[in-house]
Order: structure tokens, then C-alpha cells, then sequence
């Protein structure tokens, strides 16, 4: 009888300690969340990609498109392809990016201080 391996994550066949520790040392923060009993594993967005992303030839407001190409980017675990998009629960794809782009600095995360 073969032993069931438990993820660092608290997910039978997550993502290995290496695996994290090698997206760390590729990616710098790592992060994951939870929705109900699925979890995934995501990264922060770089700048360069931002713009990569927004270059696309998509009309910059286009909330669907540039949310897709974010999760699709900075999702390390389960990876997220095109095809499976569809078939997630609604807000998975929107509470992913808002948790990428919080995770990227974007928004307020500090009251300013006037000096």
C-alpha cells in the first residue's frame, strides 16, 4: 500500500517543498489561496509583464482579457491553461487578480503619511 503525500499546502499531490522553494527562488513571494477545498498557488506580476499583457492589442479596458493573461501568468499551481478557464467557478479568475495585483503593490496598502 503506497502512502498518500500531503502537500506543504494541505493538498494530497500539491506542490512540493522544492517546487515552492525553487518558485521562490524564481519569483521571490509566493502565495497561496483558498476557495472552499481547492487552493492555488500564485506569484506576484512584474512590471514588464503588466505592460506585456496590456500591449497585447486588446482594448485596455477589457477587464476579461488582461484578468485571464494574469491568472494564466502568475498562477504556479494548478496551472491555469486557457481551456480550463471556463470551467472554474465565476470568481475565481477576478479573486485571483485581485490577490495577484495586491501582492503586486497595486492599491493603497498604507495610509499616506503628509509630511
Amino acid at each position: 500500500m503506497t502512502e498518500k503525500v500531503m502537500s506543504p499546502i494541505g493538498v494530497e499531490g500539491g506542490p512540493s517543498q522544492a517546487e515552492i522553494d525553487q518558485w521562490k527562488t524564481q519569483f521571490g513571494d509566493v502565495y497561496v489561496a483558498s476557495f472552499d477545498k481547492d487552493k492555488y498557488v500564485y506569484r506576484p506580476l512584474r512590471r514588464f509583464e503588466y505592460k506585456q499583457i496590456l500591449s497585447l492589442g486588446q482594448a485596455p479596458d477589457n477587464r476579461s482579457f488582461v484578468e485571464e493573461k494574469i491568472v494564466s501568468m502568475c498562477t504556479l499551481w494548478p496551472k491555469i491553461e486557457a481551456d480550463k478557464l471556463a470551467t472554474l467557478k465565476a470568481g475565481v479568475i477576478s479573486t485571483l487578480v485581485d490577490l495577484v495585483m495586491v501582492a503586486s503593490n497595486f492599491g493603497v496598502t498604507e495610509e499616506p503619511v503628509k509630511l
